[in-house]
């Protein structure tokens, strides 16, 4: 009898089981200050692509209060983003650190079509929180449309 029940039991639970297919995240990324061995852990990432009107967005939050943002309006192709600014990507890393422009860099689109969209940076920033401070971060992203 208990096994009976067990086998009632166990094809129940089969049934049950959701055949959705499983969720893919909207977004992946990673980032770290070049002279840093690990790469930054996010605890939340909100990120959107837009193909129509050429508009990719991400901000990631991290566990000590890092805060990445990416910006990239009229994304109309792969290769450099052109006149890089502050706007289009900006990194704090939660403690002192908080740029207010890009010296120098690149953000490299290598993914772009209709689903996702995505790339690697090098950028270098400048702060000037405690004395004028420029870092360099690197990292790379993907961004799949919703």
């Amino acid at each position: 009898m208990s096994r009976l029940l067990f086998f009632i039991w166990m094809s129940a639970c089969c049934v049950a089981c959701d055949k959705t297919e499983p969720l893919k995240p909207y977004a992946y990324l990673s980032v770290k200050f070049v002279e840093d061995e690990e790469y930054v852990l996010m605890e939340h990432i909100e990120a959107s692509w837009n193909f129509n009107e050429k508009e990719a967005h991400l901000t990631a939050y991290g566990f000590k209060n890092e805060r990445l943002t990416i910006d990239l309006p009229a994304l109309t192709r792969t290769g450099k983003y052109p006149d890089l600014s502050i706007r289009n990507i900006f990194y704090s890393d939660g403690v002192d650190f908080s740029p207010f422009r890009v010296e120098s860099g690149d953000i490299d689109i290598t993914e772009f079509d209709y689903s996702h969209v995505g790339g690697s940076f090098k950028v270098t920033l400048e702060d000037e929180f405690n004395g004028i401070e420029h870092r360099t971060i690197i990292g790379s992203f993907i961004i799949y449309a919703h």
